[in-house]
């Protein structure tokens, strides 16, 4: 099997889901307040890992499991297994070191490790094709474009949707800076390429808005679905509990 490590990283978080919400909703909410990670628990080491590998419902999980599968398989492809692995985690407790001085809340997710990633391999192969919409777009256009919608929530909503925006940048920016300490001249290349990018989604912002919007709306119903799955497989085991 190509791309293992991206696979396994998918495979935990997909086991941690299901006998998470496999659990009758008192004893979850237990187990989710010992995992996650806030400024007043930062002590409790434990937290630091544990909390990225917890979602909140299925969406959470499926859209940060779908980056982490596009992103990550080109990131495997660029660097070593063991920076691969760094990258996740630090990027991880990047997001939610940055996030604790910024919101007492208690957060978690893949979403500051996936973020790292997505910022890594951005730089390092910013021309590879995915289709995350769908449509084929370059790596490095989808993330510039995440990278618009994260700075413009920030700005104008940064409690938007319940989400840990601040994490996700803090995470970009560790996987950013991984890129450029770990392959100077790619990352200035990459850099230059990511730049004809922006200018290409400035210039023809109708059609990018076009296929965005067609492969969001096509990703909501994917999202439904495997929605639909993924909880029908943790009531499935819920019998274990009973």
């Amino acid at each position: 099997m190509e791309n293992k490590l991206t696979w396994g990283l998918i495979l935990v978080n997909f086991i941690v889901f299901e006998i998470l919400f496999s659990l009758p909703l008192a004893s979850r909410e237990i187990v989710v307040e010992l995992l996650s990670f806030s400024y007043g628990t930062s002590f409790e080491a434990w937290r630091w890992v544990t909390s990225m590998f917890v979602h909140a419902n299925a969406s959470h999980f499926f859209f940060n499991m779908l980056g982490l599968y596009f992103f990550g398989k080109i990131l495997e492809e660029e660097i070593s297994k063991q920076w691969y692995i760094a990258i996740y985690f630090i990027g991880g407790f990047m997001g939610s070191f940055v996030f604790m001085f910024s919101n007492p809340s208690p957060v978690i997710g893949a979403s500051g490790a996936m973020f790292a990633v997505m910022g890594a391999a951005m730089f390092l192969n910013p021309v590879k094709k995915i289709h995350i919409y769908v449509i084929p777009l370059t790596s490095g256009i989808v993330a510039i474009f995440f990278v618009i919608v994260e700075t413009f929530i920030l700005y104008m909503q940064p409690d938007f949707g319940n989400v840990a925006h601040i994490a996700h940048i803090g995470g970009l920016a560790t996987g950013a800076i991984f890129a450029f300490f770990h392959s100077p001249k790619k990352s200035l290349k990459g850099m230059i390429l990511l730049g004809i990018s922006l200018a290409l989604i400035v210039i023809l912002a109708p059609i990018f808005g076009f296929i965005t919007g067609i492969g969001g709306i096509i990703l909501q119903v994917l999202d439904l679905i495997i929605g639909f799955v993924l909880y029908g497989i943790a009531n499935a085991i819920s019998v274990i509990w009973v």
